[in-house]
């Protein structure tokens, strides 16, 4: 028995080691940053099964809500008709662990959107679905100095009307929930949203609370436009690398 149990333990060993090296050819990201790009590009090379992605929502719907508006927590955004370039690029920014929070890190990881079939299925679906009226702004303190802020740091990038571009992987922040919004803005400034760009630090480094406040606020109360968003199929800039703003 001894003899029998060290053989199959011999060949179980050997078929783990054969598993887990890698062909030679076998392309491996060097780290986390290389697998969400990787991940990324196979998503945007992806025709996206909108039916497929209506039944993967239901995972979603129970934190975002049946309509996608999130709740007042802040905790989960409103995702309606956000650009599915968007989704797309913050679901396998989870999954590398570029971006941090427990819950999201799980659905994105393989054992719940399995594969970027399946983030591309669902990050269509969000960005099909109409913008929600159930969101809450913030209560309009530090309104116009948001305001100023927006216009002079954040306008360019997001828009007038804080519409975002999906080709440029930026987000529709226009209408979003007012405490996500703040959140989001006090863990650039801290140091707590990994993926999120250098220069969005540095235009916030010198923001006081008030700033924060009042341009989260303003933000929440941006007109948002008619229509849903959807799915542009694979945009590349004109060296074909991929522009990912966040």
């Amino acid at each position: 028995m001894e003899c029998w149990g060290s053989l199959v333990c011999g060949s179980l060993l050997a078929g783990m080691a054969t598993a887990a090296s890698p062909s030679p050819s076998a392309a491996i990201p060097s780290s986390p940053a290389a697998s969400a790009k990787a991940d990324l590009r196979a998503v945007l090379e992806t025709t996206p099964n909108l039916p497929q992605g209506m039944r993967l929502f239901q995972i979603c719907a129970e934190c975002h809500g049946p309509h996608g508006a999130g709740n007042t927590s802040g905790w989960p955004p409103e995702i309606a008709g956000q650009h599915p370039r968007v989704i797309a690029k913050e679901l396998t920014d989870f999954r590398a662990g570029l971006r941090w929070y427990d819950p999201m890190e799980r659905i994105a990881g393989r054992h719940v959107l399995h594969t970027t079939q399946d983030i591309a299925d669902v990050a269509a679906y969000v960005g099909s679905l109409p913008p929600s009226a159930d969101t809450t702004p913030g209560a309009g303190k530090w309104l116009e100095r948001g305001g100023r802020m927006y216009a002079s740091r954040c306008q360019w990038c997001h828009g007038g009307q804080g519409e975002g571009s999906d080709e440029r992987f930026v987000p529709r922040v226009a209408g979003q929930q007012y405490e996500y919004l703040l959140r989001q803005l006090q863990d650039t400034v801290g140091g707590r949203r990994a993926n999120m760009r250098t220069q969005h630090l540095r235009m916030l480094e010198s923001a006081h609370i008030e700033d924060l406040e009042g341009l989260a606020s303003y933000m929440s109360r941006l007109s948002r436009p008619t229509g849903a968003a959807v799915h542009t199929g694979v945009h590349e800039d004109t060296s074909g690398t991929l522009r990912a703003q966040y």
